[in-house]
């Protein structure tokens, strides 16, 4: 019997194996798809990479180099104020170890607590992928190999991946067991699953690890923010922002004795924010003219500058250089001559004056003609030919007269207003206290920083700013939606069935040279899916800035969640599923195929997504040093930075966005969690892109960029509810994996607690530490209450910072020249 049961285990071993050979062989005809780029596309893509990147750093060195000023500008800010490490200027790499040897705490002096978060995600997310890549390479990759012959997922070169192979082995096996033979042991099924459980056990082993470094670095920048925002007094830190005013509390005093009612502290000062609509335009007019202006005076020759002209009848003044010269001749003609006859004296006078006249007269003229001159009607294209530099300086004494005049105009209030207390204490307090018990009356927000508010929406009325608000969010959500068409294309279109059907003369060229097809169907997807990924995220800056929200951080933060969505949804949903599901209302109408739609796409996918991130993490990421967009456009602006506030700005620091740049290292990181048990070569992209994302950013926002915006450090819980978004996908993604098997339910079903769990952690999050990411603790306040001596830099700076309304306050400044 045991003869015959080992006769009949070999014979079906033997018969397996034969059915896999025959897999590979079938897998290895079918046409090639541009989702599983081959390994040696994979290398290709590599060594394009790397040879992009060093072309990159060498560049940014050499230009760093030679223009200081532009690669390092923040040195240079403000005469040096912000003491910033140096290198050696003559050291073409020296920067690298100044780089390297600055802490967190100097990024926190140096670049302030919002970069500190920034720079603080990179740095989590190196440590979370270096355990990965460890556990992948000395555990995961091993048994992988040993009970499969792959060390990844996508190792074997075909169109299927190793995945599915089990798949099919272990549903070979569970046939053969249900045969009506006696009861035995299978060694080749249970070898199969005792490598599924692996899957099971890494699922939970690396959630449990993302979940404790992601809670280390929530309270690492709790505890930061409350020690550092603690130790300031200024006037941001003392101010909330009040809305829902009601029309009979419009007033200063009444607004005034009414909080002070309500004993939470003394009030020091009050802006009752209005509709100072006319007064923005004036504004914006008069620095339209004020450009004009200082470009005619740029091009008027110097000495012509301060002469004046009565303008249509070319009666010109004399200048007193003139007159001062023709009395001087007169009276050298006088002596020379020695004449005692008083008429001809008078008559040599008049002849000299008359003389001089004529000169001046004839000088005045060509003066005339070398002044800049301009026509006053539409587009300087038509009407009146007058003296550009006369009729600008009459506009900008008009426009000052009515902005004079505007300022003591009565405007309506609106049912916004900054409130200064008298303690940051008594400001959180009230930030946090519901004063009013009627419905959206007397709502209290830390108020921002003054030089992060738009005055132009603070002017709004409440229905402006939600009429805006509605129409922008709706725009965008149609946007979105149009945008999944060309995704949705890309996804489907660049393969080779397709490029035969609708090309077939380029299909044949692609198939008799395997070179391009790699090229086509390899490389390609990934550069385009670089080009979609760089151009929308502007437009929805552009779409956010009409939003009406109060400041710029608020859009920050708004384009943050904006671009995520965007990148989320178009470029990783909808492209990953594209390809696969023919038929999205099918698998919209059966929820249980969902899982095991996204696993099979997912793994499709792989090689992909390894191509991507090495093309963004080690191609691209260094191209980030050289500000290509500064770059290219700082010969066009140098040579059109012709009046001296235009030469001053020219060396500004560009303004560094987190919601241009955040978005795509948290959508890698999502990637990185979903493959995390099945690719090995992702996590070691993975883990090169987070390394040289942290030295260059670190490099950007320490040295070469600017960051206005006054957020706080807030874009941090918006970082941790996306890591436990793709928590939750890595989770379904095993669960749909193992679902696949035959029988896999029961493998699937030890995760049904995982997700509830990570919610549980999600929960947490909100109710304990989300109030410390927006306020201030009254400990952390009271323990630096007294301690003059810790403001921060940035703090002494924003004191100087006031909410009254500049446009009420500012001085009319004239035409800057040199």
């Amino acid at each position: 019997m045991n003869q015959y049961l080992g006769h009949r285990i070999d014979q079906r071993n033997a018969t397996n194996m034969n059915n896999v050979g025959a897999l590979n062989s079938t897998l290895y005809d079918e046409p090639h798809d541009f989702r599983k780029p081959t390994a040696k596309v994979v290398t290709t893509q590599l060594y394009t990479a790397i040879l992009l990147g060093l072309f990159a750093l060498l560049s940014f060195s050499l230009l760093l180099k030679k223009l200081p000023k532009l690669y390092a500008s923040r040195r240079y800010k403000d005469s040096g104020s912000l003491r910033l490490p140096s290198w050696d200027p003559n050291s073409l790499f020296g920067w690298m170890t100044v780089l390297y040897k600055i802490d967190d705490h100097q990024v926190l002096d140096y670049a302030g607590l919002d970069a500190f978060v920034f720079i603080g995600f990179f740095k989590m997310c190196i440590k979370l992928v270096g355990i990965f890549c460890f556990f992948s390479l000395c555990v995961i990759s091993p048994v992988r190999f040993h009970y499969t012959g792959n060390y990844d997922d996508d190792d074997d070169g075909s169109d299927k991946s190793s995945v599915d192979r089990i798949l099919n082995l272990v549903k070979r096996f569970q046939r053969e067991i249900q045969e009506p033979i006696e009861t035995i042991t299978q060694p080749g099924p249970e070898a199969s699953f005792r490598y599924l459980w692996m899957y099971v056990l890494f699922t939970y082993f690396f959630t449990f690890v993302t979940i404790r470094l992601l809670l280390n670095q929530t309270k690492l920048v709790v505890s930061t923010r409350q020690k550092y925002l603690g130790k300031q007094n200024t006037v941001t830190d003392r101010t909330i922002r009040l809305s829902g005013i009601p029309i009979e509390m419009r007033d200063k005093n009444t607004l005034k004795t009414r909080i002070e009612q309500l004993k939470i502290g003394k009030v020091s000062s009050i802006t009752i924010c209005r509709e100072w609509g006319p007064l923005n335009r004036l504004f914006h007019y008069r620095e339209q003219v004020l450009k004009q202006l200082e470009l005619n005076y740029e091009k008027c020759p110097r000495h012509l500058r301060s002469h004046e002209y009565i303008s249509e009848n070319y009666n010109l003044e004399r200048n007193v250089d003139n007159i001062a010269s023709v009395i001087e001749n007169s009276d050298n003609h006088s002596t020379n001559n020695n004449t005692n006859n008083d008429g001809n004296n008078q008559t040599n006078h008049i002849s000299s004056s008359d003389e001089s006249n004529e000169d001046n007269h004839v000088y005045g003229e060509i003066q005339l003609k070398e002044r800049p001159k301009m026509k006053t009607g539409w587009f300087g294209l038509f009407g009146t030919e007058v003296d550009a530099i006369e009729y600008l300086e009459q506009q900008l004494l008009f426009i000052d007269k009515e902005i004079i005049d505007a300022r003591k105009k009565h405007y309506s209030a609106t049912p916004t207003a900054f409130v200064t207390m008298d303690s940051v204490a008594n400001a959180q307090m009230a930030a946090q206290a519901v004063l009013d018990p009627r419905v959206h009356y007397f709502i209290t927000r830390l108020a921002p920083a003054p030089h992060d508010i738009k005055w132009d929406n603070v002017c709004l009325s409440r229905k402006e700013r939600l009429t805006k608000g509605y129409l922008v969010t709706i725009f965008i959500g149609i946007s979105s939606l149009f945008l999944i068409i060309p995704v949705s294309y890309l996804a489907t279109l660049l393969n080779m069935k397709t490029i035969s059907k609708f090309w077939p003369d380029l299909g044949k060229f692609l198939k008799e040279n395997k070179w391009a097809e790699n090229i086509v169907t390899g490389l390609l997807p990934t550069y385009l899916f670089t080009i979609l990924n760089f151009g929308i995220p502007y437009f929805y800056e552009l779409l956010t800035s009409y939003q009406g929200l109060v400041s710029y951080s608020e859009e920050e933060t708004s384009l943050v969640s904006k671009n995520f969505f965007y990148i989320f949804v178009n470029l990783f949903l909808v492209f990953t599923l594209a390809g696969t599901a023919s038929n999205y209302w099918g698998y919209l109408s059966d929820t249980t195929k969902i899982a095991y739609q996204l696993a099979t796409s997912v793994k499709e996918f792989s090689l992909f997504y390894v191509d991507l991130i090495i093309l963004q993490g080690i191609g691209m990421f260094p191209f980030k040093l050289l500000l290509v967009g500064s770059l290219i456009g700082f010969p066009l602006v140098k040579i059109t930075a012709k009046t001296p506030r235009q030469r001053k700005e020219l060396y500004n620091p560009p303004i560094f966005n987190f919601g241009l740049q955040l978005p795509q290292p948290i959508l890698i990181l999502i990637i990185t969690l979903i493959y995390s048990v099945m690719s090995t070569k992702l996590l070691l992209s993975s883990f090169a892109y987070f390394v040289i994302g942290f030295y260059v950013y670190k490099y950007q926002l320490v040295f070469a960029t600017d960051h206005l915006p006054h957020s706080t450090g807030k874009v941090w819980p918006l970082i941790y509810r996306r890591v436990i978004l793709g928590l939750l996908l890595f989770q379904l993604t095993m669960a749909g994996t193992l679902a696949g098997f035959e029988g896999g339910w029961v493998l699937s079903s030890w995760l049904f607690p995982i997700p509830l769990i990570t919610l549980s952690f999600l929960w947490d999050f909100q109710m304990n530490y989300i109030p410390l990411s927006q306020y201030i603790a009254l400990s952390s306040i009271r323990e630096h209450e007294s301690d003059e001596s810790h403001v921060t830099m940035s703090s002494s700076i924003m004191e100087e910072d006031s909410y009254s309304y500049p446009y009420l306050v500012s001085i009319l400044e004239g035409p800057m020249l040199d």
